[in-house]
Order: C-alpha cells, then sequence, then structure tokens
C-alpha cells in the first residue's frame, strides 16, 4: 500500500466529483487491504463506487474485470476514460471498449482531461 496520498491526483478527483462528473474506481487492491486504505485516506470513500479485484477474483487488465464494473455501475464502455499509471491497464481498458489515458503526473493528466472535454 502506498504510505501517503498524491495530494494534487486527490484533488483531480474532488474537483471531478464536485463538478458533478460520474467517477468510479477500479483498483487491484486486496479486499482487506482496501478496506484499510480507505481507514487511512479517506478520499477513496468519495467516488460513487468502486471495483476491488479482491473482491470478484479479476485482475486488471483482464478485460472481464473492466467487464465487469462497466455492468455493477451501469457505465458505457465508450462514454467511460480510465486513467492508470500501468500501461498495460491502459491497454486492457481500451480492449474493453474504453476511453484510456495513462497516468505520469498531474500535469499531464489535467491535459488528457481537457482533451476529452473535461474541465479541472
Amino acid at each position: 500500500m502506498v504510505p501517503h496520498a498524491y495530494v494534487e491526483c486527490v484533488s483531480i478527483m474532488e474537483s471531478l466529483i464536485a463538478k458533478g462528473y460520474d467517477v468510479t474506481m477500479l483498483t487491484n487492491f486486496a479486499s482487506d487491504t482496501f478496506k484499510e486504505a480507505q481507514k487511512l485516506f479517506p478520499f477513496l470513500t468519495l467516488p460513487r463506487g468502486v471495483t476491488v479485484s479482491g473482491d470478484i477474483r479479476l485482475i486488471k487488465p483482464d478485460v472481464a474485470i473492466y467487464q465487469t464494473h462497466t455492468k455493477t455501475f451501469g457505465l458505457d464502455p465508450a462514454a467511460t476514460l480510465f486513467i492508470d499509471d500501468s500501461m498495460p491497464n491502459v491497454e486492457g481498458a481500451r480492449a474493453a471498449g474504453w476511453h484510456a489515458v495513462h497516468f505520469t503526473d498531474p500535469q499531464t493528466l489535467q491535459s488528457d482531461l481537457l482533451a476529452y472535454g473535461l474541465t479541472v
């Protein structure tokens, strides 16, 4: 588990939620570890929902985890934007029909979001 929050990334997520964007999370955390992370980092409870790989026994970049997340949260893959720091996970999302960006840093993410018409 990461020992700290990436403050600029948290701010971007909070801004997207505050502006009414539908934010969900898809994580490769173990079930128990994610629950602990939510206690340490309350911002992890802000999105509408989360798919935890440890709960459903699927892991990114398996296309099935993206399909499960889509069904669980009623998402249209063609209208879904996925952000991840792992290129194989980004490619998995794209294979599932999602738009996806590879996270490298908060400034690039803001530019990537703007390219999709999302203002932060």
